[in-house]
């Protein structure tokens, strides 16, 4: 591809710029660049990230998307929705590696309204551990997983598409595009109708693109992930690159007055020397262009459609307005080469929401990188936080919409138990060591204030056989205004018996105490101090804070915030 030159304003007419209106109109890649000959059937869209990423079926936290999202995401003016599935760890094991039916009765849901709302739905096989490489034998489970997706498929709509494996890494170029091959092969054994999106090492890395072997199937999608400058984009991020949650305000594009000083805990580290060094070029729009020009080049050259898969920038410790400019920079850029996108994520720290828990379409969308996007957003209420006047379910077969439930620890949990009080499904919990909790987040910073004084009960189903005992606590958030305190209540035998009996608890807020506060970004026990904010929940957690539940089970129904009298104990 020739070479060719970009002009544009000085950096510092563009840090001068106070309104993105202003930067809109006047920082501009003022060339034409060269476009991909040909494109996805789709041109962009959003991940349904946290969904089905979870390392079981039993807890896929189905209810965290509905319907109402994919209608929303249509009405944003998306045509496509990439669902990140981690398949792997959906299996019975080996050797047959038989996907769990649940899997499929909630991916079929999925299914139905991607095709209901006209939205393109990529099965995005998700199975990957960023920190561990890619085993040299995964085609093992790959290609059976394959083969009973796509016979589940196979005559669905066209708006179904499937990636064979996101991200994968530590692997070799030959070994991957041999193993990437076959599974092109095991699909289209079953499935000739499906468009395939296959991707290179490196986690997706468009220098890795050109490392794949020139398959011969015509109808498939090349995908690559988009991330630069690393440094902004990632800022605060607590997994991969742990050093980089001590970092926060690195401006984009790079601005010498804005860059922040080098924290005291990553003096010494790559990262100073690139704050201090080579941040300047990396967040060049120059090199940012020149490096989405390598895709085009690469659709050029194979005369094949090429596709962002992922792309976007984590909110918690960016500046804001920067991080629109990014969105919007990085999105031209992508429409001007004719490349389609799903921007990662929707819900979460890379989302469109103004808070990394989501929250109400109508009120709490960032309308600036929506609009950064490309995304017509609807007009926005005004969302007032008033205390909860009422009780609320929080679990019945399913989690309610607005909550969360997952685990941290290797416990065993399902959210799907089918031995359930009431109505097809139970939550059991077991196994679990010291400290290693069950959780319910809420989705939206709830104010219990009136239900703490009125008296109001958190209120449950329950059984175990085995004597055992955990703590239930409310949390507040940690953030940099807020210490997540905790108000705690244990449970005991004397609470549930071990007789395999389902009983109900009712527990009043007011008898609740609190217990102190765990701050992760210090790795710091704080004792209480009288500080919980009834006012100010973020999440409630059942946790063994005296021992663990080792070789012990216990099932929960039914769970709900209520004010009626207690009729079972």
């Amino acid at each position: 591809m020739k070479n060719k030159r970009h002009l544009f304003l000085s950096i510092l007419l563009f840090a001068a710029c106070s309104s993105t209106e202003v930067f809109r109109e006047t920082t501009v890649e003022t060339e034409t660049p060269e476009a991909a000959l040909r494109t996805a059937p789709f041109s962009r869209g959003v991940n349904f990230s946290g969904w089905f990423e979870s390392f079981s079926a039993q807890g896929i936290p189905f209810t965290k998307y509905t319907e109402q999202d994919f209608a929303d995401v249509k009405s944003l003016g998306a045509d496509v929705v990439r669902l990140p599935i981690r398949m792997h760890s959906m299996t019975l094991g080996s050797p047959g590696y038989t996907i769990d039916p649940l899997l499929f009765k909630f991916l079929d849901r999925a299914v139905d309204w991607a095709e209901k709302h006209g939205l393109y739905l990529i099965i995005d096989n998700h199975s990957f551990d960023p920190e561990s490489p890619t085993e040299d034998d995964i085609d093992k489970i790959l290609l059976p997983v394959w083969a009973q997706v796509a016979e589940r498929y196979k005559n669905r709509s066209d708006y179904i598409i499937y990636e064979i494996l996101n991200e994968p890494h530590g692997i070799s170029d030959k070994r991957w595009g041999e193993i990437q091959g076959m599974a092109i092969e095991t699909i289209r054994k079953i499935d000739q109708k499906h468009a395939i999106m296959v991707g290179g090492s490196e986690w997706n890395s468009i220098e890795k693109l050109s490392a794949l072997p020139e398959y011969t199937d015509p109808n498939l999608i090349y995908t690559f992930h988009f991330y630069d400058p690393f440094l902004f984009t990632h800022q605060g991020a607590s997994w991969g690159e742990p050093l980089l949650v001590n970092l926060r305000d690195v401006p984009f594009p790079a601005d010498k007055k804005r860059m922040p000083k080098t924290p005291a805990k990553l003096r010494g580290t790559w990262i100073e020397g690139s704050l201090l060094h080579s941040y300047t070029k990396d967040a060049s729009l120059s090199k940012l262009y020149a490096t989405l020009d390598k895709p085009v080049a690469f659709s050029r050259k194979r005369n094949v459609p090429v596709f962002c898969g992922e792309f976007g920038v984590y909110m918690i410790q960016s500046p804001p307005d920067d991080r629109v400019k990014w969105y919007e920079i990085v999105t031209a850029a992508l429409d001007r080469r004719n490349i389609s996108r799903t921007s990662w994520d929707y819900y979460g720290g890379f989302g469109i929401f103004n808070d990394e828990s989501g929250g109400d379409f109508n009120a709490d969308l960032n309308v600036g990188v929506v609009r950064a996007m490309g995304f017509t957003p609807p007009p926005q209420q005004s969302a007032q936080k008033e205390p909860l006047k009422s009780g609320f379910v929080i679990y019945d077969d399913y989690p309610t919409r607005g909550h969360s439930i997952g685990t941290w620890g290797q416990g065993d949990f399902s959210l799907y138990d089918t031995v359930a009080a009431k109505g097809e499904f139970a939550i059991r919990w077991g196994n679990a060591g010291r400290y290693e909790a069950f959780w319910i987040a809420f989705d939206r910073i709830r104010d219990f204030s009136h239900l703490a004084e009125e008296g109001y009960c958190l209120e449950f189903m329950a059984r175990t056989r085995d004597s055992l005992s955990f703590d239930i606590r409310f949390v507040n958030p940690e953030s940099a205004n807020s210490i997540p305190w905790r108000m705690r209540y244990s449970i005991d035998e004397n609470h549930i018996p071990p007789d395999g009996k389902w009983h109900t608890i009712r527990i009043p807020l007011k008898d609740m105490r609190e217990h102190g506060a765990w701050v992760s970004a210090k790795q710091e026990w704080l004792n209480p101090e009288g500080k919980f904010a009834w006012n100010n929940v973020r999440q409630m957690e059942f946790v063994p804070e005296e021992g663990d539940l080792k070789n012990r089970t216990i099932w929960f129904d039914e769970i709900k915030i209520t004010s009626a009298l207690p009729v079972d104990h």
